[in-house]
């Protein structure tokens, strides 16, 4: 198992791509402590998980300024140290640049980005000593425009361009930090997100990805590796798993 004996905080943890990266870690041997704000779906998550020293923290990273010291000191109360961290929460509201407010901006940006940044300043903290992986995922939104996504995708270049000045900024005390960036996985963000469109326009979107639409557990496949031993020499690496999308 490629992450036996690691400790895992994975953000976003009861859906999705988070749920299924907190199920990929522990089937590979890692601890896993996952963070998301519904508690009732967070534990089911966390009793379902193979192994044991699973941690569930309900915690809503709108207020991240009260919530990732909180969040990073009950991760650390078993004794054990982390040494991964993965930040798969995530909103993405669909809003015409037009009828975008302050209040919206702020909050995609603080869930997506400013709550990563901070995760990030207490990990880094709380395991000084021992270094560890650091995987943000991102969004092909960064680099292609999406209707009506300009904030989600504004949030995700953020991420990109902070993964490139944080891998050089921690690798001399033995920290890696990549980002992943996904196209369209079937995931509820995506069914929410494509809700407003008819069969053909969802078709139509498919054959935008020779692969088609990906499954939240190829994204945790890629996850897995980033936090692994076997990545030991990859960071600041932006890496698309994506079917196909922007080779288009």
């Amino acid at each position: 198992m490629i992450l036996a004996g690691q400790k895992v905080l994975i953000t976003g943890a009861s859906r999705g791509i988070g749920e299924a990266c907190a199920r990929r870690c522990a089937s590979e041997g890692a601890k896993v402590v996952l963070v998301a704000r519904n508690r009732e779906r967070l534990d089911e998550v966390r009793d379902s998980l193979p192994g044991d020293g699973h941690i569930a923290i309900s915690a809503d990273l709108r207020n991240p300024d009260e919530c990732v010291p909180a969040i990073l000191k009950k991760a650390c109360e078993d004794g054990l140290k982390l040494t991964g961290l993965v930040h798969a929460a995530g909103i993405a509201p669909v809003v015409p640049v037009k009828m975008i407010a302050t209040a919206e901006l702020l909050d995609i940006f603080t869930v997506n980005y400013f709550s990563f940044m901070l995760l990030v300043r207490h990990f880094i903290r709380k395991t000084a000593s021992d270094g560890g992986s650091i995987v943000a995922i991102s969004s092909v939104a960064a680099c292609s425009g999406w209707q009506g996504l300009s904030a989600y995708a504004g949030t995700k270049g953020a991420l990109n361009a902070s993964i490139r000045s944080l891998a050089v900024e921690l690798a001399d005390k033995g920290f890696r930090v990549n980002s992943i960036m996904p196209s369209n996985i079937d995931t509820d963000m995506l069914k929410e997100m494509t809700s407003v469109l008819n069969e053909d326009e969802i078709e139509q979107l498919k054959k935008k990805q020779p692969l088609g639409f990906g499954a939240p557990e190829d994204v945790a496949n890629a996850v897995a590796f980033l936090l692994s031993p076997a990545s030991k020499f990859i960071t600041g690496t932006l890496l698309p798993v994506d079917g196909g999308y922007t080779a288009i």
